[in-house]
């Protein structure tokens, strides 16, 4: 099989201290600055969608490149979307950002209709669900590849880890720079980036629809950080990682057996190479 892209090679723990905050801010700021730099590009691309990781990305991009040098762009696609649209676009004037709005609507129905015709269902929450993610990247890249610019995703390690991505959209990007950073450590990023309060405490990627993994898998959303450093990080069993959490067995469990049945989203696809053929 091919390597699992997230080995147990993160040391520490949840990084949420405001001195290794900042740190860890000037850290990422570094990280677009050179990603861009070496790239040989003239601008960053960024989706904003109305959540938290969004607008940190967002902001670590102004903050290293200047606004001038950042294009955000929100892509609603239904009108449940219109709220965080709107908080997107707002996150982009407070960082002097000027936000291209794209709807997906239009795109979604025709690309409904065409798939009808095969006789796929066309009202597949999940597939549907994907599809968007997808249509998001790809505009983005078409922005990105018209104006000499990379695409900045916005997924978090415990996105990754937990495979609450798309494959080919979320993490469909050039760079992730809160690839490595788990959601508590994200949200402790905003903070200490004087990002609003509404932001800081708001919803996980605005566009997302169903509960959050933290509700699916039945834990607090700082608990199930903990867990993965546990479980993936410090490399424990699931029994050793409940007790340092301070959850049952089976909570710890149920996170252990999601990410592994999620494990061939964080894998390269496989060649015949890859089965010693």
């Amino acid at each position: 099989m091919t390597p699992d892209l997230d080995p147990a090679d993160r040391p520490g723990g949840l990084v949420t201290d405001p001195d290794a905050l900042a740190d860890l801010g000037a850290s990422l700021v570094g990280f677009v600055e050179t990603a861009v730099a070496e790239a040989d590009a003239e601008r960053a691309v960024v989706a904003l969608d109305g959540g938290v990781e969004s607008a940190v990305v967002a902001t670590l991009a102004a903050d290293a490149l200047g606004p001038d040098r950042v294009t955000a762009l929100v892509m609603p696609a239904h009108l449940s979307s219109e709220a965080p649209a709107r908080d997107a676009e707002a996150v982009a004037a407070g960082l002097g950002l000027e936000a291209e709005r794209v709807h997906l609507g239009p795109m979604l129905a025709a690309f409904r209709e065409v798939m009808g015709e095969t006789g796929a269902p066309a009202d597949d929450v999940v597939a549907v669900s994907n599809a968007l993610s997808r249509f998001r990247m790809a505009c983005a890249y078409y922005l990105a590849n018209t104006s000499n610019g990379v695409v900045f995703g916005t997924a978090t390690r415990t996105d990754r880890l937990l495979g609450a991505v798309a494959k080919h959209g979320d993490v469909g990007a050039d760079f992730l720079p809160l690839g490595d950073r788990y959601y508590t450590e994200v949200r402790a990023l905003a903070h200490e980036l004087a990002l609003p309060d509404a932001v800081v405490a708001g919803p996980r990627g605005g566009f997302a629809v169903g509960p959050t993994d933290a509700e699916t898998l039945g834990v607090p959303e700082r608990t199930l950080d903990e867990l993965l450093v546990a479980l993936v990080d410090a490399d424990l069993s699931p029994a050793a990682a409940a007790e340092r959490a301070g959850v049952s067995v089976e909570a710890a469990e149920r996170v252990a057996s999601w990410r592994a049945a999620t494990a061939h989203k964080r894998r390269l696809p496989p060649t015949p190479a890859t089965y010693g053929g």
